[in-house]
């Protein structure tokens, strides 16, 4: 049939935009009939002429109308679950027969396929229908009794080996059939099933929800929800459920078909990735609040004692150089200055040190340790050995680094935390990889203490092993003290055979 005026208008979806030219031009021209499915309101959107000549009806007086509406009611199961198979796996075929204007049923050959919008929800269905009469002889079309048993014959075969639950209920939501998917999902057996077994199934936090979608549904509104089942163990199981009412020929209510698909696992995996992205979020945020507040310490030190102390240092060069020119200057008065100016140089030496190290690079990694030891154990009184197995292979400034700040917060955790009078460092090599063990006699750290925003800093350090390829564990004893272990893998092969070798 040529494309004419009527059925291009018919191919235009309603309350949307014309359908692409091409495609558009191409479903008027197909001899296949061709139906643009609202999975929403299970309506039909759109229709091409030799659609609407298998009914008898044309594209604007199926428009609008349910999707199943030109299908005989015992096919509206089978189609339910085959446009539930689309949705799962994009496409679904079945063979089926649809309802002529004139009241005879003509042998049809359907398939769905739904399209998405990216990864969201289906957005419209394409129903392709060829009919069958001309490859079917006059003794191959099933007389009616027949082809209703043949058809539920058909939908039992299917619903039993369905990857899906599936369940078909009375007018009153009674069960009288579920197929093994869905026992299994529900953890039931067929006799608790039966009549009213799958609501005792359903989670009682989730029943008030469930009962009013299915009101809706008694009311005509489709059911597409996501609730719980709770097996006999107190298993949760979560599924995203359909439901689509059965009427006869006449129109009267005789039934449910309610689809359930597990997404358990899918949910599972989706709270896994909020959650690391709430412990992403958490970590970012921490650590833009300990650089805040690592900018006030310093500012505080810059700015209170030395700032003070140079205060103080210009005070005494003014007055040095007013008296000076009286010449009442005494000795003492220059060798207090000179203290105050050493004093000076040897905080800023120290902050300097604490922000970057030159000692790592200039003196290698285990004398870099030894001297901010040395240093750390002047201000906190605190004794400090550092040992190495001797030889170490040379690092490269990154791994350096990192093991070095992996013992600058070890030392300033005991030394906030530990109430510990002695520490031990040890280096070595093993596994072709440099270990880095710091032990003290402290408190002892707990499972609690890990948590805490002060041990921050040993999260830090063990992000930035791990990016090496390393590893931080840190162990405590109540009373007894804290082990803390840190690797980091030599860098090249040779390295790694070197260190194996000794």
């Amino acid at each position: 049939m040529p494309p004419s005026a009527a059925p291009g208008v018919g191919m235009r979806a309603k309350g949307t935009d014309a359908l692409e030219p091409l495609w558009a031009q191409a479903a008027l021209l197909n001899s296949h009939g061709i139906a643009i499915i609202d999975p929403a309101s299970a309506t039909l959107r759109a229709v091409n002429s030799a659609y609407a000549q298998l009914v008898g009806r044309t594209p604007g007086q199926l428009e609008g109308r349910p999707s199943n509406a030109a299908y005989p009611a015992s096919e509206h199961v089978h189609l339910l679950v085959a446009e539930h198979s689309a949705d799962l796996n994009g496409a679904a075929s079945l063979k089926t027969r649809q309802s002529h204007r004139d009241g005879s049923l003509i042998p049809v050959e359907i398939t769905l396929v739904s399209v998405r919008d990216g990864n969201g929800p289906v957005s419209y269905r394409i129903q392709t229908v060829t009919d069958l009469r001309a490859r079917l002889g006059p003794g191959d079309a099933l007389p009616g009794g027949e082809a209703e048993q043949g058809a539920a014959g058909h939908f039992r075969q299917l619903a039993d080996s369905a990857p899906v639950g599936i369940l078909l209920m009375d007018a009153d939501g009674g069960v009288s059939y579920a197929n093994p998917c869905w026992l299994a999902l529900a953890g039931l057996t067929a006799e608790q099933a039966c009549g009213d077994g799958w609501w005792e199934a359903i989670c009682p936090d989730d029943r008030e929800r469930v009962g009013d979608a299915w009101e809706n549904l008694r009311s005509g509104a489709p059911l597409d929800l996501e609730f719980r089942y709770r097996r006999a163990g107190g298993e949760l199981r979560s599924v995203q459920s359909r439901a689509a009412a059965l009427r006869d020929g006449g129109g009267k209510l005789v039934g449910f078909i309610c689809v359930d698909v597990d997404v358990t696992e899918q949910l599972q995996r989706r709270a896994a990735l909020d959650g690391f992205h709430g412990r992403i979020r958490a970590l970012a945020q921490r650590l833009e609040q300990l650089r805040e507040d690592e900018r006030a310490g310093l500012a505080r030190r810059l700015h209170g004692a030395l700032r003070q102390d140079l205060t103080t240092l210009v005070g005494e060069i003014e007055s040095l150089c007013a008296r000076a020119a009286s010449g009442a200057v005494p000795e003492p008065a220059f060798a207090g200055l000179a203290e105050l100016a050493r004093g000076c140089l040897e905080e800023l030496r120290r902050v300097t040190f604490e922000l970057q190290p030159p000692g790592v690079e200039e003196l290698g990694l285990t004398d870099a340790l030894r001297r901010f030891a040395d240093e750390s154990a002047a201000q906190s009184g605190l004794a400090i050995e550092v040992t190495d197995a001797g030889d170490l292979p040379d690092l490269g400034p990154r791994r350096s680094l990192a093991l070095f700040r992996t013992f600058q917060e070890a030392l300033a955790n005991v030394v906030r935390h530990a109430r510990a009078s002695r520490v031990e460092a040890h280096l070595w090599v093993q596994d072709g990889a440099v270990h880095l063990r710091v032990s003290d006699n402290g408190v002892g750290i707990g499972d609690r203490d890990r948590s805490k925003a002060g041990c921050f800093g040993l999260l830090s350090a063990a992000e930035r092993l791990t990016q090496l390829g390393g590893a931080l564990r840190v162990f405590g004893v109540p009373g007894r003290g804290t082990t803390l272990d840190a690797s980091v893998p030599l860098g090249s092969g040779r390295e790694r055979r070197a260190s194996l070798a000794r």
